[in-house]
């Protein structure tokens, strides 16, 4: 039975809710879809080669747009959304004969973007447009042949406006220095230099109509140019204050030689005008060479001392990392000896567990071997008895004492009897004391291997009883890596 929390009208209002929820979503995601295809479809030219199929599209999308700001039925808003879509399908479609029509077109536009041609030729550059959208109109149409001759046109008014783009970007600034020195009336007052500053635009402009994309030798000309206009506007500026203020040649070339003068103050000596400005600039140049082959020797003995800053740096690195390799190599022999003895601490502790009857302590550089004559089997039997439990408590303790080594546990017998069996049952044996030692000490199995030697590693002759008995033994090696 129904909760009575909620009502039967709250869920039948929640069920509808959760569909047209999901619907708006779906519609939401798919006019961004749309959206993101049209601007592909700008990435790609077709506001160009099919400029009505594309306004179509950008109309559709507005208008479903505006439908689902509006609350509109999502049927209606489905149906723009397909229109806009239908609408770019068939400009892709002409996409090919497009670009076969327009090709030079579209790449003159690339070249004329490039330029800035909309900021620097802005009416270039909308006459271009309308003539490369008009062939578009003309591919819609199918008139190729009406639509070549728009493409060509467009080509060319796409050059011209990349052309006008560079010159603009590049002479902009020049053509306004000269009109500021227009107004200062420097083609009068000063016109060599004014002359000079023009001869300089016409050679930026020769260079730039040999070829377009050599901006930066025309901007270097532009630069000079402009630099001239400045000059020569000063100079003008200069002839008209002189007339305005009816100032004499006196006048003139005292303010002249005041300037000079500052120069020759700063470079601490006293300049004389007797023999005119000249000869004092040529003082003060000597004076300015002196300077400057002081620089140059202070220059190379600063690069002098860098270069013996450096080998000395190198020297310090070197010594450094000297150091430090001796260090490493310190704190390497510091801990294997610091290990060394704590082996052999750990050697002497083990040798002390057994006593004579059960077993030796055999000790290598790195290995230690347990031969335990304690541990015995019945004959012809591989089954661990409680009187073996003590030693091989023992043998657990001395393990433990070298968590790092590997265990090899070898089963070896005297030469009574038949070889083969002996063999064999010398690996039940190692077999037995290895399984013992894994039940009884937490340690990974491949670590502790076991291997039957049979008699083939006799240490003491077989004639005698003495002997066979320490033959038939057990040992255990400890082998430790790195040491």
């Amino acid at each position: 039975m129904m909760d009575s929390r909620f009502p039967l009208a709250t869920v039948v209002a929640f069920g509808l809710l959760i569909p047209a929820s999901l619907g708006a979503q779906s519609v939401e995601t798919r006019i961004e879809r749309v959206a993101e295809r049209i601007e592909q479809s700008r990435a790609d030219d077709m506001n160009i080669i099919a400029p009505r199929l594309f306004e179509r599209a950008e109309d559709r999308l507005a208008d479903a747009r505006r439908r689902y700001d509006q609350g509109g039925r999502i049927d209606d808003i489905d149906r723009s959304i397909d229109e806009a879509l239908e609408a770019l399908d068939e400009a892709e479609d002409l996409a090919p004969v497009g670009r076969a029509v327009l090709g030079g077109a579209l790449t003159a536009r690339v070249d004329a973007l490039e330029a800035r041609a909309p900021d620097y030729a802005a009416e270039d550059w909308e006459r271009a447009e309308k003539s490369a959208r008009d062939a578009g109109r003309r591919i819609e149409g199918n008139d190729q042949a009406g639509a070549g001759e728009k493409a060509d046109r467009a080509e060319s008014e796409y050059r011209d406006a990349e052309l006008n783009a560079i010159r603009a970007d590049v002479l902009g600034r020049t053509r306004v220095e000269r009109n500021a020195a227009l107004e200062l009336k420097a083609d009068r007052l000063s016109p060599v230099l004014f002359s000079g500053a023009d001869s300089l635009v016409d050679a930026a402009e020769a260079v730039l109509s040999g070829d377009r994309y050599q901006a930066s030798s025309a901007g270097a000309l532009a630069e000079e140019a402009a630099e001239a206009y400045r000059h020569a506007a000063r100079l003008a500026g200069l002839a008209d204050s002189i007339s305005r203020k009816r100032l004499t040649v006196e006048a003139v070339a005292l303010r002249g030689e005041e300037q000079v003068r500052r120069i020759t103050e700063a470079l601490q000596f006293e300049a004389r005008f007797t023999e005119g400005a000249a000869a004092a600039v040529d003082d003060a140049l000597v004076a300015i060479e002196s300077l400057y082959g002081d620089r140059d020797a202070l220059r190379r003995d600063l690069e002098l001392r860098a270069t013996e800053i450096e080998r000395l740096d190198r020297s310090v690195d070197s010594l450094d990392a000297r150091l430090a390799e001796l260090e490493l190599r310190e704190a390497a022999v510091s801990a294997e000896l610091r290990e060394r003895q704590r082996r052999e601490q750990r050697f002497r502790e083990v040798e002390a567990i057994f006593s004579p009857a059960e077993g030796e302590v055999l000790r290598s550089e790195d290995r230690l071997i347990l031969r335990l004559a304690g541990l015995t089997f019945p004959s012809g039997s591989a089954e661990i008895r409680p009187d073996n439990f003590a030693v091989l408590t023992k043998v657990q303790r001395a393990i433990r004492e070298f968590p790092e080594a590997r265990i090899v546990v070898e089963g070896h017998t005297d030469s009574q009897g038949n070889e083969s069996l002996n063999q064999n049952l010398s690996r039940r044996r190692a077999i037995a004391v290895r399984e013992y030692l894994l039940s009884n000490i937490a340690m990974s199995a491949d670590r502790i291997t076991a291997l039957g030697y049979g008699e083939s590693r006799p240490v003491a002759p077989n004639n005698t009883e003495a002997g066979r008995t320490r033959n038939r033994r057990i040992e255990i090696t400890l082998t430790f890596d790195g040491t």
